[in-house]
């Protein structure tokens, strides 16, 4: 079965309400006992907190609109909550910031884009807002994806694949710690260790997607050109900084590459492994069973010297954390998994024409090793 964390990626596709409670219209008849001085408690006060959430959530919604280059309606709101912040930051201030002391009252709300949720918090009239920190946000970093690392970003993009900024959405934005090189591999190149926070990001212009490196404040941008190109209707989704890339097994030191299918209805696990000796087996289990070991063939070092210059070759390290989907994946579909040691990417077979050359040729290249 596909996992609840591939099912919640969809989770932006669900339509809710806006909250906002319908208020009866009042009894106009004239009464004897009533007088000009006295109002309903639910007329005084009802529709003025409607009123400020709804004003609340719309200015959400183009705030996010704004940093995403999508239109507010595309946005769902799934909760707005009154709240109490605890300082003049809305309890947003990072570890090596001061805010100013007194509570602010106002609003916790949550939005979904394509494909992500975020968080705002803002003051009673939303004249102040900001975002909570993405989760996995280091804590030299801000982790707020602001509006002007938007800007030069997309402006970046549209430069580079010839499309009007216009055209361009951004789908997804994860944090993330990069070396020197941004976190982009490229064979035989040495990258500095110094740790700059920033984001991964995936962008489109509706057909192609591009996947984005680049520093927190937008000066350091840098195309991860090896796991860009999918085109619709595959989705690219980064697998979620607090999970563990799935399913999380701490390889052998033995293994040299792996490939698992898995999430059919059967519940049946197919696992393909090269070992540094050549040896290639498979194992199959299914539920609670014990898994069965068949041993394929034996390869030569040559053989297996010359796989790991194709994954070096074709940068298998640049599609880590990438999961190319489609919507079959809520339906039981299986996906495969390809592992390296401290690398993990996935994919659905239903597609592969639209997956990144790169990819396909790796996957061309275990195939053939393997069988």
């Amino acid at each position: 079965m596909a996992s609840l964390r591939t099912a919640s990626l969809f989770a932006s596709l669900i339509l809710l309400s806006s909250g906002v409670a319908a208020i009866a219209a009042p009894d106009l008849t004239p009464s004897p006992a009533a007088t000009p001085s006295v109002k309903s408690p639910l007329l005084q006060v009802q529709p003025t907190r409607s009123v400020s959430r709804l004003l609340v959530t719309r200015k959400v919604q183009r705030d996010l609109a704004q940093r995403l280059n999508v239109k507010p309606e595309t946005l769902t709101v799934l909760d707005a909550a009154l709240t109490t912040w605890p300082d003049q930051c809305l309890g947003l201030a990072r570890p090596f910031e001061r805010c100013k002391g007194g509570e602010v009252s106002g609003w916790r709300v949550q939005v979904t884009s394509a494909q992500q949720q975020w968080v705002y918090r803002t003051n009673r009239t939303a004249s102040q807002l900001g975002i909570e920190p993405l989760t996995g946000t280091p804590d030299f970093g801000h982790g707020e994806f602001s509006v002007e690392t938007s800007r030069l970003l997309l402006s970046a993009v549209a430069k580079q694949v010839n499309q009007p900024l216009a055209k361009l959405q951004i789908l997804e934005v994860q944090p993330e710690v990069w070396n020197g090189c941004l976190g982009i591999f490229e064979p035989d190149r040495a990258c500095t260790e110094q740790a700059i926070a920033g984001f991964r990001t995936s962008v489109t212009d509706g057909q192609t997607i591009w996947i984005y490196h680049l520093s927190e404040d937008g000066a350091q941008i840098a195309q991860n050109a090896t796991a860009s190109g999918a085109t619709r209707p595959l989705q690219v989704v980064f697998v979620p900084i607090e999970s563990e890339p799935f399913p999380q097994v701490e390889l052998d030191p033995q293994i040299v590459f792996q490939s698992q299918l898995s999430g059919n209805l059967s519940g049946s696990v197919q696992t393909t492994v090269l070992l540094a000796d050549g040896t290639v087996y498979r194992e199959e289990s299914q539920g609670a069973s014990k898994p069965t070991r068949t041993v394929i063939k034996t390869l030569p070092a040559s053989k297996v010297k010359a796989f790991q210059a194709s994954l070096q070759q074709h940068r298998f390290p640049n599609f880590n954390n990438i999961r190319y989907l489609t919507e079959a994946a809520l339906a039981d579909y299986p996906l495969t998994q390809l592992q390296a040691p401290g690398l993990s990417a996935a994919y659905i077979d239903l597609e592969m024409d639209s997956l990144p050359a790169d990819l396909r040729s790796i996957i061309a290249d275990w195939d053939a090793t393997v069988q």
